[in-house]
């Protein structure tokens, strides 16, 4: 027999203790109900006795049968079909033997599947119904049929109903559960995606960190060290040549402002002015026109289509303008370079160009020059492309392409 439920989800097991002492309850009813037989009902053969030794034994050896081999329910409950028609028909004939079908009942709706279960409960019925009609004739088999029928299928309709309420329960509690566990993983998810934000946020301050130590280590440092030997040969030269002293003093001062303008400039990278109230060609203007009064360094601006893009779109590629500038001047030996801006409606492209020294773009690079490298993460975050051309002798071009759909915001 199998477990089954009441729909307030408390679990009722036909295995246990109680679902055996009320299958048998039934049994037992019909035991005292033969031994305490009225003489006016006349004698009972062995026959019956036989036949519910029986009964008692086949019920009490389904249980661990069926649970080895589930075709076994469907052979009992024929057999223990037999067993009652054959009761109702033994001389002499009595109507309360057929109350063992609300037993079998039980059994079916219980220990099959849907489906199976109502087969047997109608199959059952009608055996009944033509056990009592064989044993009593219509008229009394109409009055006795009627409440065995009935008791039968109220046993087995509040079973089935019974178990289709656990289904249901047993369903919901594992979606319950799976959805705790997927709960648990999505928090878990977002952790580790926490995580690596924080991450990859310190690698990123830590690389911008480690590009304005090495540009102030190329630039401003090297112009305070040279102050600093100016001012030490001015000292020496009160004494030995105060003459040279002025020209001195007035080198120091030209590296005072140099360094003054280069500080400037690291500033101006850090803070750029805002992109998303000017624009990105107004910011561009702004930055050439900085660099040619700060370095000398002459840009000429092209734009090709109306700009447009998310202002996180025009920072990259501000960004990767003002690095490429920066290359021109440490690197390409020259005092002019191009840029040309590019939009149309699915990408914007910027192309920094110099007829500088060059370079061999396959060459290993120094461990230190993090330049190109922060630019290429900086627009694949964006799903962009960046794009070196270089020979030495024949300067460098910078192309650097983002999408204006579906980027990185």
């Amino acid at each position: 027999m199998a477990g089954v439920s009441s729909p307030r989800g408390l679990t009722f097991r036909t295995d246990s203790p109680l679902a055996y002492g009320l299958y048998f309850a039934v049994y037992v009813s019909v035991l005292l109900r033969v031994v305490l037989r009225t003489p006016e009902e006349g004698l009972v053969s062995p026959l019956v006795y036989a036949l519910l030794a029986a009964f008692l034994a086949f019920s009490v050896l389904q249980p661990p049968i069926s649970r080895r081999w589930k075709p076994w329910t469907h052979i009992h409950l024929g057999i223990l079909s037999a067993i009652v028609c054959a009761l109702v028909l033994t001389v002499p004939r009595l109507d309360y033997y057929a109350i063992l079908f609300v037993g079998l009942s039980f059994v079916a709706a219980s220990a099959l599947p849907q489906g199976p279960d109502l087969i047997w409960i109608a199959v059952m019925c009608v055996v009944l119904t033509l056990a009592l009609l064989a044993a009593f004739g219509l008229r009394e088999a109409a009055s006795y049929g009627a409440i065995y029928i009935a008791g039968s299928l109220i046993m087995g309709m509040a079973v089935r109903e019974s178990r289709k309420a656990e289904i249901a329960r047993a369903l919901a509690e594992a979606a319950r559960e799976r959805s705790d566990e997927l709960l648990v993983r999505l928090t878990e998810a977002h952790r580790r995606l926490r995580e690596y934000a924080e991450q990859a946020e310190e690698a990123a301050a830590a690389q911008e960190r480690a590009r304005l130590a090495r540009d102030l280590h190329d630039a401003a440092t090297q112009t305070v060290f040279s102050m600093n030997l100016t001012a030490e040969a001015a000292r020496m030269a009160l004494d030995q040549d105060p003459a040279r002293v002025p020209g001195m003093l007035q080198r120091l001062q030209e590296l005072a402002r140099d360094a003054l303008a280069e500080m400037r400039g690291l500033v101006d990278q850090l803070r750029p002015q805002s992109i998303g109230e000017l624009g990105l060609v107004k910011t561009l203007e702004r930055h050439i026109a900085t660099r040619e009064r700060r370095d000398g360094l002459k840009v000429a601006l092209a734009v090709d289509g109306t700009e447009s893009g998310t202002p996180a779109v025009k920072e990259v590629l501000f960004r990767s303008a003002q690095e490429a500038l920066s290359n021109v001047l440490k690197h390409a030996g020259v005092s002019e370079a191009g840029i040309v801006l590019h939009f149309d409606d699915h990408e914007a492209v910027l192309r920094v160009s110099d007829a500088g020294g060059g370079f061999d773009p396959k060459a290993e690079r120094r461990p230190e020059s993090f330049g190109l490298t922060g630019l290429g993460e900086r627009v694949a975050a964006f799903h962009g492309s960046v794009e070196i051309s270089s020979h030495p002798g024949k300067g460098t071009v910078v192309e650097v392409r983002l999408p204006l759909v579906g980027g990185s915001q």
